[in-house]
Parts: C-alpha cells; sequence; structure tokens
C-alpha cells in the first residue's frame, strides 16, 4: 500500500521545474489578508542568506527551493497550527522578473523576460531571429555558470532537440568567419 503511494506521488515531484523555485536574495510581495484589519498587509520581503523570510507573529519561515504556492501553504498553515489566525490569505509573488540575456549576432540584442517555457531558439526569436553573419553552428550557452555550444542550425531541423532556458542564462552567438 505504501509503495503504490510513493509511486503516485512520484510523477508530481518530476512536475517540479527548479526554475520555478525561489532562491536567496529574491525580493517577494506577500500579501497578508483573511485576519484582522490591523494585521493585514502587504510586506516586501527579501529571502535572506539561510533561505528563510521573516513574517509578522511567525518569524522566519523557509522559502528558498521552494515554489511561491509552496511558500503560501507554509506560511497560512503555520499561522493557523500557532493559533495565531483562523483563516489566513496568504499571496506571493516574485518582486522583480527573471530574465535571459542575448548578445552577439542577434538583430537585437536584449535581455528576454524569462518564462517556464523559454527555450534557446525562442529567446534568439524573441531578439529578432540571428543576423546575415550569425556562426549558427556554434551558438554559446551559459547556464549556472557553465558554458557549453549548441548547433542551432541542427535545432532548426529538429525542434525538439531546443534547449529549455532557466532564469539568468546568457546566449551569445559569435560572427561566423565566413
Amino acid at each position: 500500500m505504501g509503495g503504490a503511494l510513493a509511486k503516485a506521488a512520484s510523477p508530481l515531484v518530476a512536475e517540479i521545474d527548479t526554475s520555478d523555485l525561489l532562491r536567496g536574495g529574491d525580493t517577494l510581495i506577500i500579501r497578508l489578508t483573511g485576519v484582522p484589519t490591523a494585521d493585514q498587509g502587504i510586506f516586501e520581503v527579501k529571502i535572506d542568506e539561510s533561505g528563510k523570510v521573516s513574517m509578522p507573529y511567525i518569524g522566519s519561515v523557509p522559502a528558498a527551493n521552494h515554489t511561491t504556492v509552496q511558500l503560501k501553504k507554509t506560511i497560512e498553515e503555520t499561522y493557523i497550527q500557532q493559533e495565531i489566525f483562523t483563516n489566513p490569505n496568504v499571496t506571493v509573488d516574485l518582486k522583480e522578473q527573471r530574465f535571459v540575456d542575448v548578445t552577439g549576432e542577434v538583430r537585437m540584442p536584449q535581455r528576454v523576460p524569462y518564462t517556464k517555457d523559454l527555450t534557446a531558439l525562442g529567446a534568439v526569436a524573441a531578439c529578432g531571429g540571428f543576423t546575415d553573419f550569425a556562426n549558427r553552428r556554434k551558438v554559446k550557452l551559459t547556464q549556472g555558470g557553465v558554458t557549453r555550444e549548441f548547433n542551432a542550425k541542427d535545432i532548426q531541423v529538429d525542434p525538439s532537440r531546443d534547449i529549455r532556458l532557466t532564469p539568468n542564462d546568457k546566449i551569445h552567438v559569435d560572427r561566423s568567419i565566413f
């Protein structure tokens, strides 16, 4: 019986996209409603180096490596468990938008707003596409401090090979020798 439950739960775990997870240094806007008027508010909080945010009456709450929905539930449950509020309603939003930087031989180099479905070629397309001088065979992608090259021409032939991007990725398109 426990094995069946574990198997049923595993697809849910696999669906969490790590790019959605909150990180130390993220600034959040947390709204607290459903509580007495004097306690309601909008709080701008930053996730500290220990991965936590501080909320009125309950102190530090783990936030890093959680989604905004998970953090919302944690804060609401903590208020209820500690019998501070009976029906709190919390909303959690990232204050700043996350970006992907695209530079080099694209028509309009820029910071592209990150979305969950953003791919390498999607980011290049958002910049107007490659210039006539772009080296499409050796496009540089830096993810998490690691730089690798990919062949955009191969991906154009087989779009299923396009690379999913994460916040703060960097794409650089060099000029072709020819």
